[in-house]
């Protein structure tokens, strides 16, 4: 905030740290509004998924709100840090964040004392994980009339049997990637209560099955090359994007309720820039028949732009960049940097033919250079913009012609 105020005309810091500490708005308000609009911006496209994924926000100290010793994806370790689960619209190549849950570690949860000194709602003081908060924010989503045709992420919470089993109560679409040591059946398991052996003790009500489970990764050794069909995942700077991927029915079984679940489990290879095999696994509720190989790739891949969005307001607009400590704070923080990328998405929608490269660091180009700094006429800015867009457009010719 502090330099904000040396270079744009009339703010005032006291001002600005109010406005994001104590002043009552409405940060959910800020982002339902958000989500609207990201939603009617995508309205065009085929298929909108609601991409789903948690980021690390470095920080020290133990006084920031969800503040703890956690795995940070940052960093790459367990490290001190806070955790927020995120939701994302995306459709081809546009994407923007919609919605933001903040991770409250156990310890956080167990004294009282420091969440109401952090600001955080008595009704929110209560144990959360990540994918129970994942599924707070599809519900929401649903219930405001957000539009996407199916949701996405990673083993986190392609592993947590219970999310899949509310996602199937509320008739919602997945593509959730499993780990590869995810136990699945390639039958349908037959599910029983042992019956009572002899005269004494008391008769189990625990379901069991004498069908056999195997690995994901066990059973992709198993599958002929020939299931293997090639497919487009995306046009990529660098040329067309494949893959080779296999669908197979499987079943799944939580171990203790009397029902399984039949479910599609979606391989994919990619072959890395380094030689190496990449091999993801995705189990999806999607019906047999209902989508084409095609189609399920996307769904699966179209996860990478939640990363982008991630990596986008975290170099253009400071995501990770605060120093607030507080519940209302962290979320007015969230709220806005939420809003400024729904902006970002506004523009590309707006210049896609024009300026089919405009990007997050144009624009904040165009509002540094016009509204900040005014060391260039818009002009001018739009000149240097479109002269770097050239370039852009030459190198991804001469590697596809190279492809």
């Amino acid at each position: 905030m502090e330099r904000m105020c040396e270079r744009v005309e009339g703010s005032e810091y006291y001002q600005l740290q109010h406005f994001i500490s104590e002043s009552p708005w409405d940060h959910r308000g800020l982002m339902d509004q958000v989500a609207a609009d990201v939603s009617e911006l995508l309205s065009d496209s085929t298929m909108v998924g609601l991409l789903i994924d948690e980021s690390a926000h470095a920080k020290k100290g133990k006084n920031s709100v969800g503040v703890a010793r956690q795995y940070c994806g940052t960093t790459g370790k367990v490290d001190n840090c806070q955790v927020a689960v995120y939701g994302a619209l995306s459709s081809d190549r546009f994407y923007g964040l919609i919605d933001t849950e903040l991770f409250l570690p156990k310890e956080w949860i167990k004294d009282a004392k420091r969440c109401k000194k952090a600001g955080v709602p008595s009704d929110r003081i209560h144990y959360q994980s990540k994918p129970q908060l994942a599924l707070e924010m599809i519900k929401r989503q649903l219930a405001s009339g957000t539009r996407f045709d199916y949701v996405a992420a990673d083993g986190l919470y392609g592993n947590d049997y219970s999310l899949q089993q509310s996602l199937d109560e509320l008739s919602v679409v997945f593509m959730l990637e499993v780990h590869k040591d995810q136990y699945v059946y390639t039958e349908a398991p037959a599910i029983f209560i042992p019956p009572k052996q002899g005269n004494r003790g008391r008769m189990t009500k625990r379901y069991k099955t004498d069908s056999k489970a195997i690995e994901v990764q066990q059973l992709k050794e198993q599958l002929a090359v020939s299931m293997f069909e090639e497919v487009l995942i995306r046009q990529g700077t660098k040329g067309p994007l494949k893959c080779k991927a296999a669908v197979v029915k499987v079943y799944t079984w939580d171990g203790r309720s009397p029902h399984y679940n039949e479910r599609l489990l979606l391989i994919r290879l990619t072959e890395n820039t380094d030689g190496k095999q990449e091999i993801k696994f995705a189990i999806t509720n999607a019906r047999e028949g209902q989508n084409s190989l095609e189609q399920l790739v996307q769904m699966q891949s179209q996860r990478y732009f939640v990363e982008r969005a991630f990596q986008e307001v975290k170099q253009d607009a400071g995501m990770s960049e605060y120093q607030v400590r507080g519940w209302r704070a962290w979320h007015h923080h969230m709220a806005l940097v939420i809003y400024i990328q729904g902006y970002i998405l506004s523009e590309k929608k707006l210049f896609e033919n024009e300026m089919p490269f405009l990007s997050a660091y144009d624009l904040r180009e165009v509002v540094m250079q016009t509204y900040a700094i005014k060391g260039k006429s818009y002009d001018e800015v739009v000149e240097q913009i479109k002269k770097r867009h050239r370039q852009r457009k030459a190198d991804i010719e001469r590697n596809n012609v190279k492809t």
